[in-house]
């Protein structure tokens, strides 16, 4: 009955301390869970970059937009007004 109980205990610690054991199991479950989340989000980020990319290509108001927005370029004929804020002048 004794040795029967220390070849259990020893099996018991086998399986769980050894490289192919359910610690390790654990961790890499866990490792490919992260990695499996990190994939979706790139996923979704291309997702994104592809339609902004079409759109650049494609959407000539997007276009325009854009550089009245970022660039500050008018159409002919527009006038620019610029708000000057006194509280960040002082």
């Amino acid at each position: 009955m004794m040795a029967f109980l220390c070849i259990l205990i020893v099996g018991v610690l086998f399986l769980l301390s050894n490289e192919m054991g359910i610690v390790r199991w654990y961790q890499l479950h866990n490792e490919r869970n992260l990695v499996q989340i990190e994939i979706d989000h790139l996923i979704e980020k291309e997702k994104e970059l592809t339609n902004e990319l079409d759109r650049l290509t494609n959407d000539k108001e997007y276009i325009k937009n854009i550089a009245q927005e970022k660039f500050h370029m008018v159409k002919p004929g527009e006038k620019v007004f610029r708000v000057i804020d006194r509280r960040k002048i002082k």
